[in-house]
């Protein structure tokens, strides 16, 4: 199947970190986020910390939150019925960094 769409956005922060949700209609699609730019001292982490799906187009979306802890946040994430993607991004004090967040849509 080839990729029918892509939506993409940079998540940046210098204080502490953040997150950035994308919604989309629910479709066959992939989350993806990847560290773009690190600056300072410390331990820097991008990843996915939830994401929604709606299996039933009558029913309610289903989600999946992966928590605060930054070393459980996947980079990928895949789904059928995929709704929503929230990106986040984890620095430390003193630190400055951004994010790339892709969505990928199949046919």
């Amino acid at each position: 199947m080839p990729i029918a769409h892509m939506n993409w956005d940079i998540l940046w922060s210098s204080t502490g970190g953040g997150t950035l949700e994308i919604n989309i209609a629910a479709q066959k699609a992939a989350g993806q986020v990847s560290l773009g730019q690190a600056d300072g001292a410390g331990l820097c982490n991008s990843g996915i910390r939830g994401f929604r799906t709606r299996p039933d187009p009558a029913g309610p979306e289903n989600t999946t939150d992966f928590g605060d802890n930054f070393y459980n946040w996947p980079n990928t994430v895949l789904d059928q019925h995929l709704t929503s993607v929230t990106f986040a991004l984890a620095l430390g004090s003193g630190q400055e960094g951004t994010a790339v967040c892709n969505i990928f849509r199949w046919s």
